[in-house]
This record gives C-alpha cells, sequence and structure tokens, in this order.
C-alpha cells in the first residue's frame, strides 16, 4: 500500500504515508523502515518544519527492484528491461513481416540473454519476473496480416510465457497487449485522473483496454475492452463488419506499401510529406467515423468519466485523428440520455504496450490489485 501511495503521490514522509494510508503511525513506521532495509524505498534529505522534528521524505529506489517487458505484436518485438520507477532502462526492437512462432521465440529468448548480460549479477538478483503484451489468438489472424497460409498456426497450441519462464527461472505474466496499454496509462498517465475510463488503443490492430478504481478490469474471459470486435453496422443478412476492418493501422500500412511509401514514416515523423499525408487522410476518413461510433457505444454501456484514446502512431497524427473522432461524435450523433462524452489523449504512445507489459511482474509482486 505504501508503496503505491508513493508510487502516486512522489515522495512522502512516514507522517504523510501515516495519514494517507490509514494505518497508526508505529505500523508505517515499521514497513517504512522495513522497505528502506529492502532497497524498495530511499529516503531523502530531512526538511526542517517550523515545528517539531525534521520530516524525511522517501521516494521509490529505482534500482531496488528491476523486470523484463515483452510486447509481441503483429509486425514487432519490443524487449525491455524496467526500473522500479517504472523507466525503461534498455529496449531492443526487431520488426517482421508477420509473428512467425518460432523465429518470436528464438528473438525473445535471445534478447532477454542480451539485457541480461549488461547487468551486474546484483542487478540480476533483482529481477522479480517477466511481464508479456501479446495479442488473442494470434492464429486467428493469419490472412488479415498477410501471412503465408499455415505460417501461424503454431500460435493455437503455443505457451510463449511457459517458454521463457523454463528457459530464466522466471515467473512470467501474460496478457493482451491492448490491456497492457490501457494499464500504462493507468500507471504514467492519466494526468486528469479519472477513476473510471474506456481506452481505446490504435495499433496495427485497434484494442482497448477498461480501467476501474485505479485499475485494471478484465472481466470474466479477460476480454473486456476488446472493442476490435465491436460490430460497426447492423445487419439482418450476412455477417456485420468489425471495427478492426477498418479503424486498425494495418489498412493504412497496406495503403503507404501500395503506393511505394515508407509505412514507419506514421510512427516516427513530424512532417510526413504530401503523398504520406494524403494517405492518411483518406485512412482518417474511413477510420474516425467507425472509432466515434465505438466511442458512442461504449459510453452509452459504461458512462466512463473518459474515453482515453492512443496509438503508435506519431503523437501530432494521434492527435489529428483524435480531433478527428471528436467532429464525427459533435456532429452525427444524438446525445440525449448520455453524459457528456470527454475525449483525452493517451501518454504513453509507441511505447504503451512495451511499458504496460514491465509493469505487470510488480504489480504482482508488490501491488494489492489482484488481477495479476
Amino acid at each position: 500500500m505504501l508503496i503505491n501511495l508513493i508510487r502516486t503521490d512522489g515522495e512522502m514522509s512516514k507522517a504523510d504515508l501515516t495519514r494517507a494510508s490509514g494505518l497508526s503511525a508505529q505500523t508505517a513506521t515499521v514497513i517504512v523502515n522495513r522497505l528502506v532495509e529492502e532497497g524498495l524505498l530511499k529516503a531523502g534529505k530531512a526538511v526542517k518544519g517550523k515545528v517539531g522534528q525534521p520530516s524525511t521524505p522517501y521516494s521509490l529506489n529505482p534500482e531496488g527492484a528491476l523486470s523484463i517487458g515483452i510486447k509481441v505484436g503483429r509486425r514487432s518485438l519490443e524487449v525491455a528491461s524496467m526500473s522500479f520507477d517504472y523507466k525503461i532502462v534498455k529496449r531492443l526492437v526487431k520488426r517482421y513481416d508477420f509473428p512467425h512462432l518460432e523465429t518470436i521465440k528464438r528473438d525473445v529468448l535471445s534478447n532477454i540473454d542480451a539485457l541480461f548480460g549488461e547487468m551486474s549479477q546484483q542487478q540480476r538478483d533483482k529481477v522479480v519476473g517477466i511481464g508479456m503484451a501479446i495479442p488473442d489468438d494470434l492464429s486467428a489472424w493469419e490472412a488479415t496480416v498477410g501471412a503465408p497460409a499455415g505460417e501461424m498456426a503454431d500460435w493455437a497450441d503455443a505457451d510463449l510465457a511457459n517458454d521463457v519462464s523454463e528457459a530464466f527461472g522466471l515467473p512470467v505474466k501474460s496478457l493482451n497487449d491492448a490491456s497492457a496499454a490501457c494499464l500504462a496509462e493507468i500507471a504514467l498517465g492519466n494526468s486528469a485522473r479519472h477513476a473510471c475510463f474506456a481506452y481505446f488503443y490504435i495499433g496495427t490492430f485497434i484494442g482497448g483496454g477498461v480501467a476501474i478504481g485505479g485499475q485494471l478490469f478484465n472481466g470474466q474471459h479477460n476480454l473486456a475492452g476488446a472493442i476490435a470486435s465491436l460490430p460497426i453496422a447492423a445487419t439482418s443478412s450476412g455477417v456485420a463488419p468489425q471495427l478492426l476492418e477498418g479503424a486498425s493501422l494495418h489498412y493504412l500500412e497496406q495503403a503507404a506499401n501500395a503506393a511505394g511509401l515508407n509505412e514507419e514514416s506514421f510512427y516516427h515523423d513530424d512532417d510526413i510529406g504530401a503523398p504520406c499525408t494524403a494517405i492518411f487522410h483518406e485512412w482518417l476518413e474511413n477510420a474516425a467515423p467507425q472509432i466515434a461510433f465505438a466511442a458512442m457505444s461504449v459510453q452509452a454501456f459504461l458512462d466512463p468519466d473518459a474515453i482515453v484514446i492512443d496509438s503508435s502512431l506519431h503523437p501530432k497524427l494521434t492527435l489529428k485523428l483524435i480531433d478527428k473522432i471528436r467532429t464525427a461524435i459533435s456532429s452525427h450523433y444524438d446525445h440525449r440520455g448520455l453524459a457528456q462524452l470527454n475525449i483525452s489523449a493517451g501518454e504513453n504512445g509507441l511505447s504503451a504496450r512495451a511499458i504496460g507489459s514491465g509493469i505487470v511482474p510488480f504489480l504482482s509482486e508488490f501491488s494489492l490489485e489482484s488481477s495479476f
């Protein structure tokens, strides 16, 4: 509890922690002293007040514990080490045309080895676990990502988390990649301190998450926030298309490739040039109204404080997407019976999923949050 308070509010004295936690002064003091002895907290310089003894502030010790985060995406792999204050220490990234299981497994193991190779034995001993952010049911998306037939079938029976755990003798916790991004927003975003928000993450495929009471809500089958599967139209015949089919960056990348343009520019460049801008705006015209429809549906059902939208796009392009979504919501939908929609920008962008994966082991080890 005291770790979470300091993580949320910054450095605090024992008196501050006593008031905020509701614990007795003696209990709070015993816990703080133990956490300092364990290296998880560090004492700052005493501050002399007007009355009484000087007050010593305590903060998280970044080197008190470490984790490894893994993001397996449909187009890229990230493996990163993270310090106890939720900062990425080192990140290794690989890109590919599609997620081939044996290639991913090889790269995950070699990248973790590389990260461990740069640590001292003392640092290695402080790694509390490994988190893995990975899309659900990867084998089902073979045709959508353009993989050769049968090349992703192995994912149906794969247990990559167990393979990694056996290789390194550490606990491995996995969750959906968009849920990991939502977790990162809870921990390192959400500056407005929304108690309840729906989270949309537009990556290669769109995904989402739900935050309630400052915690990630996973649902009965760990599928809460699965906005990619939302239908975007009513139908009395055939099969209604899903949100992922029009609002995912996969289709923006496809259009760029077909025009002979570099898809990476959408993620890293401030000025993408006229040809890429034209393709981006064409994608926006299709994607933004669909995301707006989903946002209206979520607002009606969940009644959140906000709908937070983030993406792996360059931050300026993410803001353009959000502006287009806001315009679609205000122009084309009846808001009667609903609270005013508060559409906010996420704060972690391209790094959100990797950050979330690295946070999971810390929550499992130190948090009261039961989801992990």
